[in-house]
């Protein structure tokens, strides 16, 4: 099973982004953190970014009201894909949108 759910806060604005088919999708940032106690008993935050896309209705929802440091829930999945960077292919991970609220 291929399951993400993540809560957090956008990072940037969404840009949109069109394939060579004519199909357009949003890609975003999304900062989550996470909070532990150290073993000396102080605690320390720790954030992580991710990048997400998203196509169809959620495309439309990210552009039209996603802005940075918007809190956001979202259901989705990871997704890998390959590309050339400095003469190298790289594997680059995302999380593809299934679902969204807006808190």
């Amino acid at each position: 099973m291929n399951f993400v759910s993540l809560i957090g806060t956008i990072e940037n604005h969404p840009t949109e982004v069109e394939t060579n088919k004519g199909q357009k999708h949003a890609r975003f940032r999304l900062i989550t953190s996470n909070t532990i106690v150290t073993a000396q008993g102080t605690p320390k935050t720790r954030r992580e970014t991710h990048d997400v896309f998203a196509w169809g209705k959620w495309h439309q929802v990210i552009c039209t009201y996603g802005q940075p440091n918007l809190h956001v829930a979202i259901e989705g999945r990871l997704v890998n894909r390959y590309t050339r960077w400095k003469g190298r292919i790289i594997k680059i991970t995302e999380i593809e949108i299934n679902d969204l609220v807006i808190i």
